[in-house]
């Protein structure tokens, strides 16, 4: 019975590595963190960015594994901190989404095939605002009824 479970482990184990290797490979392969770098003109940060990052990884994967229950640190503090969370990682997935579009010129061949001329800033961010909205609905109404 308990080789079962100790091959069970071994198996989530291999798989949370593989997956969280080919994870951290895709972002190094789409540049987040050098594009970062080089834009906020940090780049004798990179190692702390990219150690950030796998800390992070790490982090959030021991988390959601493990459901920490926060009521030791006070109720305005767990709040505190979830929302936190929430923050860092929206500006995470906004510049992973961004980071997307740049590298496959999603924006670029829309604009041209639409013949977008003007009003392009306006256009990003009515998306980034239908974004927030469709996140926010999903998150507060459709969580609601289950």
């Amino acid at each position: 019975m308990w080789i079962n479970k100790i091959l069970l482990a071994w198996t989530a184990f291999g798989a949370g590595i593989a997956v969280a290797g080919g994870f951290v490979a895709f972002i190094s392969l789409i540049g987040i963190v050098t594009r970062l770098a080089g834009i906020t003109k940090t780049a004798d940060a990179i190692m702390l960015y990219e150690d950030s990052m796998m800390l992070g990884l790490i982090l959030c994967n021991i988390l959601s594994l493990y459901s920490l229950k926060l009521t030791w640190i006070g109720r305005f503090l767990s709040h505190l901190l979830i929302l936190s969370g929430g923050f860092f990682t929206g500006i995470f997935v906004g510049c992973l989404a961004g980071a997307l579009a740049e590298v496959v010129n999603i924006i670029p061949i829309f604009s041209r095939r639409m013949k977008l001329r003007k009003g392009f800033p306006y256009m990003v961010k009515a998306a980034a605002v239908g974004k927030c909205i469709g996140c926010l609905l999903q998150l507060y109404i459709l969580n609601y009824f289950k």
